[in-house]
């Protein structure tokens, strides 16, 4: 399967199709509705675009990298051909009847479409609807990374909420921290020490074990006098349930 057409061409779109393309498989066309972001993402690969699904060529394999929401959509004017598509949260029966071959290659990680990161290390889930398929996607997944699972639909769903617990709610964090200390002009960069050492706690405990902060401490005053700073109802209501939170924890 070295022949590859990438439905949709934003951020994930755009790190796979380079990735693919630097391990030898041929990128043969890239679909999406906006035909001036196609024509980006194909000038990067060197290769054929089109906005238009009837339009589209043959190839071994169709990866489908589109909002979760529009997935069923455009699975509706494809059939007869070997089809996947990347988001964690949506299972395989979006693909019944239309195709024989169709799976899941859902790579965890954030993607920005301008910014770098090292594919390789990316942890890539994969399901097929037969074993046979499922072993050539597998085979894909071990030529771009050297961390492939193969993981059913519910499990897949149930890593994905923990994702976007652990990544793009706590980049909202990062987000409302950066709020905060706008007001008083202070740079957002001197918490990134904090960050850093956050995370890196993690390589060797669980989350839990390594909790501090005013709730882990049961600092009641200093959670009192935190939530009067807060003049943004949502931030306070935020503050407040997680703090609630940590102090039910054991």
């Amino acid at each position: 399967m070295k022949n590859i057409i990438l439905v949709g061409s934003g951020n994930v779109a755009t790190h796979l199709g380079i990735a693919l393309q630097n391990c030898n498989y041929k990128i043969v066309q890239v679909y999406s509705r906006s035909i001036e972001n196609a024509k980006k993402l194909a000038q990067k690969l060197n290769t054929n675009f089109t906005n238009d699904l009837i339009q589209l060529k043959t190839a071994d394999l169709m990866i489908v990298s589109v909002n979760d929401d529009a997935i069923s959509t455009v699975l509706s004017k494809l059939k007869n051909t070997a089809i996947v598509h990347t988001s964690g949260s949506i299972g395989m029966d979006v693909f019944e009847p239309n195709f024989s071959d169709f799976g899941v290659f859902y790579p965890l990680q954030t993607f920005n479409t301008d910014i770098k990161l090292t594919i390789s290390e990316i942890p890539f889930c994969i399901e097929g609807n037969s074993k046979a398929f499922e072993k050539q996607l597998v085979e894909i997944a071990k030529n771009l990374s050297s961390n492939v699972i193969t993981m059913n639909s519910e499990e897949r769903k149930q890593l994905h909420i923990a994702a976007v617990f652990a990544c793009n709610f706590s980049n909202q964090m990062f987000s409302i921290a950066d709020d905060l200390l706008t007001k008083k002009d202070i740079d957002f960069k001197i918490l990134l020490p904090l960050i850093k050492q956050t995370i890196a706690k993690l390589n060797t405990n669980k989350p839990k074990t390594v909790q501090t902060g005013p709730a882990k401490r049961k600092d009641l005053q200093t959670i009192k006098n935190q939530i009067n700073l807060l003049d943004d109802d949502d931030f306070r209501n935020i503050y407040k349930l997680i703090t609630n939170q940590i102090l039910r924890q054991k």
